[in-house]
């Protein structure tokens, strides 16, 4: 529990949510009701929130999704504050939960469509191995801010120009197990 009295939450979840604008629309009474504040973007593939309020609010928040069979595992990275983080709560409909800007045809749902996670330690054997790429999935602020040793850390500011720049540098990868991470897991 935060000796502060606040907390922000930090959490993302691929899954199926049918009548997203509705959805998100729920989301933002919950947040009212509860005294949240942050950024919450929803799309039928999925949600991505960062929130911070009161303990009682965003314990009372991780509960009431945690109920939703859609959320019951979500994992919530949990941080103690001072006070609120957020000027105002923003919650949105958009049509992608992270903005990759890709073509019909070109996208892959994230919800059929995965790598395949490690645990820390079968991650840190991974890392071991000869002939092995570490790449960093985050931008440039976030990466800066710290890394794996040896990790491949792309110069872009936003997410969105993510596809690009490993459509531009796979070929030099190839062949080789890529590992990657970020911010999210």
């Amino acid at each position: 529990m935060s000796e502060a009295g606040y907390q922000v939450l930090l959490y993302y979840r691929y899954t199926r949510i049918e009548r997203a604008a509705g959805f998100a629309e729920e989301q933002r009474e919950l947040c009212e009701r509860l005294g949240l504040r942050g950024r919450i973007l929803v799309s039928e593939e999925g949600l991505n929130g960062t929130v911070s309020g009161l303990v009682a609010g965003t314990e009372a928040y991780m509960e009431a999704m945690r109920g939703d069979e859609r959320f019951r595992d979500m994992v919530f990275k949990v941080d103690v504050a001072a006070g609120h983080v957020f000027p105002k709560l923003s919650v949105k409909w958009r049509p992608e939960v992270v903005t990759l800007g890709l073509e019909k045809g070109e996208d892959v749902d994230p919800n059929e469509v995965t790598g395949t996670y490690l645990s820390p330690k079968e991650w840190y054997e991974a890392m071991q191995e000869e002939d092995v790429v570490i790449l960093d999935g985050r931008n440039r602020y976030e990466s800066d801010l710290g890394r794996f040793k040896g990790a491949i850390c792309p110069e872009v500011e936003h997410f969105r120009d993510f596809p690009e720049w490993i459509e531009a540098h796979m070929g030099e990868w190839e062949g080789r197990r890529v590992l990657t991470y970020c911010t999210g897991g």
